[in-house]
Formats: C-alpha cells, structure tokens, sequence
C-alpha cells in the first residue's frame, strides 16, 4: 500500500492502481474521469516546472481549487491522512530489535544491517548471484 500511495503521489496512474482500486467506492470516484484529471494534472505539473517529478507542493499548489480536480483532491485527501507513516517507524523499531543481537556491534554495521531489514523488500530483488560474482571479482585480502 505504501508504494501505491506514493506512486499516486506522484501521479503515476498505473502503479498506483491498488489504492485507487481499494478507495474508488469510498471516495465515489469514476476511475475514467480520475485516470483523465490524473494524466492533466501530471502535464501541467512537468510544463509549469519543467522537470518530470511531481512534488507534494505541485500538487497542492495545482488542487487549490478543488472543484476542478474533484475526483483528485478527494483521493488525495485520503492518500494524505492513511498513517503509511507511522506504520514505517514501527516497522523500523521492530527491526532494530531483532537486528541487535550482539551487544558489541558497531553502529556502521547496526546501521547498514538494520537498512537491509527494514528495506527487504527492496534488497529481496536483488540477486544473490549478482552478488557472489561482484565479490568473487573483488581480491582476496579485505580490511575489516
């Protein structure tokens, strides 16, 4: 879910589709008429700052007036308010706990390995082999 409201964030129609999907009904939003004031305001977004990010603040400044993105501003407005946040930080706490076994570890390494926990989502895509042959490539002596 997190990744869909940040893809939604950052008007991105296709990614996001599992928030839109689950919050369609909710928000009484016809996806047709969303799908459209998505990809007008992501065009006026990149013509007025030149640069294909959208940034929160784009979009704030473009939905001022909320009677002509309707369909946007309400979904946003729930985007906005879902606590993906705070869930985050939970998770990240939870991993330090479980990552901190040795009592004697040094805060580079706690760090790098907690990253790779609480980002295992992201490190689960990586190839393991990917990673065998850049090391094996590497020579043998290593200062730890």
């Amino acid at each position: 879910m997190e990744m869909a409201i940040d893809s939604f964030t950052k008007l991105n129609f296709d990614e996001s589709s599992f928030f839109i999907d689950n919050y369609k009904k909710l928000c009484n939003v016809d996806v047709v008429t969303f799908k459209s004031e998505m990809l007008v305001a992501k065009n006026c977004i990149v013509r007025l700052n030149k640069h294909e990010d959208v940034e929160l603040e784009d979009l704030k400044k473009l939905l001022l007036d909320k009677s002509v993105n309707a369909n946007l501003y309400s979904l946003l407005q729930v985007a906005l308010s879902i606590p993906v946040s705070s869930a985050t930080c939970e998770r990240s706490f939870s991993a330090m706990r479980r990552t901190k076994t040795w009592t004697s570890m040094h805060q580079e390494r706690f760090t790098n390995l907690s990253l790779i926990h609480i980002e295992r989502d992201i490190s689960n895509t990586i190839s393991t082999e990917n990673i065998l042959d850049e090391f094996s490539k590497k020579d043998r002596r290593f200062s730890f």
